[in-house]
């Protein structure tokens, strides 16, 4: 389970989370040409509230993302799980393994916190990475 926060509140009580990816107690900058997509999925779903889920915008230069939410309202708090995927030539480098109920890393977002700490170690990041099969060129 991952341990992440959020801050900055917006309307009604929605937060405008942020926060940062990191490897080995450091940012992890991607390669050229590569960038995070990074969602958040509730967990809980009440039997009245509609399934939203909410992207967030990544920063490759230092590694930090921020979750403005639907309308730039932020989002609700609690429990999420994240989602990611490595793209790169709008291909997922992770092939869907860090997407929906197979992401195991989970964020609890609240109100007055500064930051949510997205650790890839805990994912098995480089393991998952290692086995994504590499694409072969095309023969013409």
């Amino acid at each position: 389970m991952v341990s992440l926060f959020a801050a900055g509140c917006g309307d009604s009580g929605f937060v405008k989370a942020k926060g940062h990816i990191i490897k080995a107690g450091q940012p992890y900058l991607t390669g050229p040409g590569e960038g995070f997509r990074i969602v958040f999925a509730p967990i809980e779903l009440q039997s009245t509230t509609q399934y939203d889920s909410y992207a967030a915008s990544y920063n490759p230069r230092d590694g930090s993302f921020i979750v403005t939410g639907k309308n730039n309202k932020g989002l609700p708090p609690g429990n999420y799980r994240v989602g990611l995927q490595l793209m790169k030539s709008k291909e997922d480098l992770l092939n869907g393994r860090l997407l929906g109920k197979k992401s195991p890393l989970v964020a609890e977002v609240t109100a007055g916190r500064n930051d949510i700490v997205i650790d890839l170690d805990q994912a098995h990041f480089d393991e998952l990475l290692a086995a994504a099969p590499t694409k072969k060129p095309k023969s013409r």
